[in-house]
Formats: C-alpha cells, structure tokens, sequence
C-alpha cells in the first residue's frame, strides 16, 4: 500500500512567517501542496519578544496554508534562529559489542549520542547533532561505518545549540498558536537542506542565510556540516539606512528597495527617482546612484560579518564550490556581485530544491529555510515525528457551516 504522509514546515521569521505544507510517500522526496504566509509580529532578530502577537502571526500563517491545501494542521517542524545559535564540535568514543566486532546502526546511534553529552553552559541545549566523520581504531575518514568490523568506534560531529529560553518560548508560541511541534532545525542548516547540491556540498561551500534581522552561515565540506553561526545583523538594517538617508517612512523604504535598489553602485544606470515625502509635503527628487551609494556599503558590511563568522574556522579555504545566498535578502539586485568581491569566491543565489509539486509556489529565495524545514522533517525518524491527520478542511468547513445555519 502506497504511504502517504503529511508535513507542515514553518518558518518563523523576523519578518514574515511561512508555512509550507508537504507530502511525504515512499520516496521521501516532499511534495509541496501549498504555502501559507503572514506578516510577522512579535519577533524580533529570530527570538519571541511578545507571544501573544508571535502565536496570532503563527496562526494567521497556518490559516492559510490550511485555506490553500484543503489540509487541517495539528502539528508542524520549525526553524530556530537568533543569534544565540552557536556550533561546536565534539567526539565520542565506544567498545564495539556486536559478534565478530561488526558495527551495527545501533552502535552509530550510541557513538552519536556518546558525542552528544559533553558539558555544555548552564542554560543551553543541544538541537543537532551533525555527524563529521567516524574512526574505526587507527582509521579515520569513514562516512558510514554499519558493517566494517573494529574494537572501538569514534565519532566526530559538530553540535548546534542554543539558549533553552529561547527554545522553550519558540514551541510556547507553537503550541499557543494551536500545533504540536515536531522536528526543531536550526535556521542555516535548514536552509542548506534545500537549495544545496551534493556536489557543492562535498567541494565545499558556504551557505549564507541573509534574513531581515539575522545572518546565519552555516559551512559545507566533505559531505558534511563543518560549522553554524548567526550573526545578529540582517537586510532590514538596509532599509532603515534608506529611510534615514531619505527621510521616508520605513514602509516607503522597503517598497523602494525592492523596486529600485541595488547592492553595488557600478551596475546601476543612473536615472531619476521620485522619492515620497511625509507630513503632505510633495514629492522630492533623487537617484538610482543616490539609492545605491546607500545600500552597498551596509550590504557589504553585513557579508563582511558572515566573513568574519567562518574565517577563523578550519575549513574556511576549503571551499571549492564558493558561496550560495538563502533567504529574503538574496533577492537584492547586484548581492552576488558583492559577495564575490567580499568573500573573493563565486557567488549564486540558492533557490529551494530536493523537492516535487508546486515549485512555483516555493522558488523563491526566502523559502531556502521553510522547505528545507520540510525536508528535515521528512527524512527524521518516524517516531520524532508527529503526524497531522490530512483531513480535508472541505468537509470540516461544511459541517460547521451545517451547525451555523442550525443556530
């Protein structure tokens, strides 16, 4: 009989909150049904600072995700994301027990864990463990060691943790929102899951998330993981630099920004922009060179941050395959021009893959970390999970429509 299982991704950001709703059957591989967006209020640089306004902008976002699916959620896989989010790395070490010293995927699961549980500061918690590599005795550089033979197995992961206050009121505002949460996935590694390839991953890249409050790197060599890090720097710092060199509002700035900007000034053809004044004053006069003599020097300064975050790390330099951008602010015209000049690698805008269904509904940059949300969740352990009915909402809706026209 042909599996079929419903998954619910979300995101929530600093600035907008996304919900993407998928179907997992036999071949793992998510089949997007349809997203569900809302403005984001009560979150500030990826950390809960109102609840009350969290939970209604998590509910508004679910609503219509489940408005566009026909699907009634319950519960959903989220991302984590603040400047709290720090990786490190560890080892562990076990005696093989199995008969004839042959690995077993239950000794994997013991040496990982064996890893897991070193003496972290009081008030942090452990929310992924990334497996590196595996020594067998004298032998190192093994990938999948189930079915080799030895007398003690090793493990190198790097651990991504963060604050458990932190932790604890993003799921308050989940379930305050109505759902159960499952999977909890850090924000860059998630964002990696879907708009990486193998062959990047293996050469080695850097995935560089550059959301509106927060930056998040998160560094690829080998197949694997090397290291996560968030700075607390984002694109919104963009648009406040234009409302202040502008004198506009905030809402006016990032219309502009979106429309007319761009991160480096030598691309820009220069031209005419009318800029919106406040107070009933008219319109005044400005440039395309105006705008973008604003947005590069805060755009680099941002990248010269991610920078700053890896390049002290032992696999920076050993990425082959360059940069790949995630999130809204990748969107910004010229950013890949930048970030070459910055990280002095090639540079492309990452888009979400590794998926099947409404493609168009998620090929966007901003949805890197929502899908790939998803695709955490899809390939967790079954019993990590925690499944939503797949009801359709057509029925549901009936019946209550039923019981109204009753009353």
């Amino acid at each position: 009989m042909k599996r079929s299982e419903i998954i619910v991704g979300l995101d929530v950001g600093s600035s907008r909150i996304k919900a993407v709703v998928a179907n997992v059957g036999d071949s793992e591989t998510p089949e997007i049904l349809g997203i569900g967006e809302s403005r984001s209020v009560g979150i500030e640089a990826g950390v809960i600072v109102n609840m009350e306004r969290a939970a209604d902008s998590i509910r508004e976002a679910i609503v219509k995700a489940e408005e566009n699916t026909d699907v009634e959620i319950g519960a959903a896989a989220i991302s984590l994301n603040g400047e709290h989010i720090k990786g490190i790395d560890s080892r562990g070490v076990i005696a093989v027990s199995g008969a004839n010293g042959e690995i077993v995927a239950s000794e994997v699961a013991t040496v990982l864990e064996a890893a897991r549980t070193l003496a972290l500061p009081v008030g942090r918690s452990v929310v992924d463990v990334l497996p590196q590599e595996f020594f067998i005795d004298g032998q190192r550089g093994i990938r999948n060691p189930v079915g080799m033979s030895g007398v003690r197995l090793g493990s190198r992961v790097h651990i991504v943790t963060a604050e458990e206050q932190v932790i604890d009121n993003s799921i308050r505002a989940v379930r305050k929102a109505g759902l159960r949460e499952s999977v909890i996935t850090a924000k860059p590694v998630a964002a990696g899951l879907s708009s990486l390839s193998d062959d990047e991953r293996e050469l080695g890249v850097l995935l560089v998330n550059i959301g509106a409050d927060t930056i998040g790197v998160a560094l690829h060599h080998g197949g694997s993981i090397r290291y996560v890090g968030v700075v607390g720097w984002g694109a919104s710092s963009i648009t406040n630099d234009i409302a202040v060199g502008l004198r506009i509002p905030l809402a006016k700035a990032k219309l502009l920004k979106h429309r007319s900007g761009c991160a480096k000034m030598s691309m820009v053809e220069n031209s005419v922009l009318e800029i919106p004044s406040v107070g009933g004053r008219p319109p005044r006069e400005s440039s395309t060179h105006m705008l973008s003599a604003i947005i590069e020097p805060r755009i680099r300064e941002i990248l010269e941050l991610a920078l700053a975050e890896v390049r002290d790390t032992e696999y920076w330099g050993r990425t082959a395959a360059g940069v790949v951008l995630t999130g809204g602010g990748a969107k910004l015209r010229g950013v890949t021009d930048v970030a070459e000049d910055v990280f002095g690698l090639p540079t492309r805008v990452g888009l979400p893959e590794r998926v099947s269904g409404l493609l168009d509904a998620t090929a966007d940059p901003s949805h890197a970390a929502v899908v790939g949300v998803v695709i955490a969740a899809s390939r967790a352990p079954r019993r990590r999970r925690m499944r939503n009915d797949g009801a359709l909402l057509g029925t549901v809706r009936r019946v209550r429509q039923w019981v109204d026209n009753l009353l």
